[in-house]
């Protein structure tokens, strides 16, 4: 008959000269003793390390507030994002429409700033929203033909530059551009404040907006080194910036463009030569606005 493998383990007290405990085992109950103990092991030292101050000193641990500090800045950082390319989008679509040497074969490459749009979410205008487009552009017609001109009679607009002419092409168009002298620098149309002052690469200049009363307001694309900030007050005909750099041609170009009540108007009508009077015949000579 096969006789089976006994162990025992014992625990003596050498001081007493006594045993304290005893315990006997075969052998798949001593390896079911010895897994159990491992597995006690491991829960014991899991419970330590995570209810006791010890899971500190674990490599790449966070603490409470360095955890909710990380997860808190990983939300701003991609909203941020987010935000990033939509103004992103929207800067590119901007450049885009205000290049003025882009073909029409261009508008198909304007960048999507919210996602796509299905064709079928593309309604057409209602009767009402018809209505109030043609109601908008003739109320707009009428500020800009009518309210604008009476508003301007009360303030006194000078040339923004002394021998600078403005193009044909550009004497009926809502943004005028002014061929000017070598060297000449740009003068303020009239009374006011600076209100922005920035440098735009795609303008190869300086840009500077200025506020004038009764609702108007200028601005003066691609000028040189200015010499005015932000804040500051400004008279008509007072030196706000040089001239221009000049083109791969050589020449200066200045682009203007006005607005009354945020509608835009045409600068030529306020910053060109005054109308010749008809029942003047004598008159020979048409000086420009503001220099009489």
């Amino acid at each position: 008959m096969r006789q089976h493998r006994k162990y025992k383990i014992t625990v003596e007290d050498e001081t007493h000269l006594c045993e304290v405990a005893s315990y006997r085992f075969s052998r798949p109950g001593l390896l079911a003793a010895a897994a159990g103990l491992c597995v006690a092991s491991v829960v014991c030292a899991g419970a330590v390390i995570s209810l006791t101050p010890l899971r500190a000193l674990l490599p790449g641990y966070l603490k409470e507030s360095q955890r909710s500090a990380t997860e808190e800045g990983l939300l701003r950082l991609d909203s941020l994002m987010e935000a990033f390319e939509v103004n992103n989008s929207y800067i590119e679509n901007y450049l885009r429409v205000t290049d003025t040497g882009r073909v029409p074969a261009d508008s198909a490459s304007v960048t999507p700033v919210s996602g796509e749009q299905s064709s079928d979410s593309l309604l057409s205008a209602s009767v009402a929203e018809q209505l109030f487009i043609s109601q908008m552009e003739e109320r707009e017609r009428f500020n800009i033909s009518v309210l604008a001109p009476l508003a301007a009679d009360g303030i006194i607009f000078s040339p923004v530059t002394a021998d600078g002419i403005f193009t044909s092409d550009s004497r009926t168009n809502e943004e005028g551009e002014i061929i000017m002298p070598v060297d000449e620098s740009i003068q303020c149309a009239a009374d006011g404040s600076v209100i922005a002052l920035y440098h735009s690469i795609p303008d190869h200049g300086y840009v500077i907006v200025v506020q004038h009363p009764r609702g108007f307001a200028s601005s003066y694309v691609g000028v040189g080194s200015p010499l005015v900030g932000i804040g500051d007050n400004v008279n008509s005909g007072q030196i706000i910036a040089l001239a221009p750099s000049p083109d791969s041609r050589g020449t200066r170009r200045l682009r203007v463009r006005m607005w009354h009540n945020g509608l835009a108007i045409v600068p030529y009508e306020y910053l060109g030569p005054p109308q010749r009077d008809n029942n003047d015949e004598s008159e020979t000579f048409e000086a420009p606005r503001g220099r009489l």
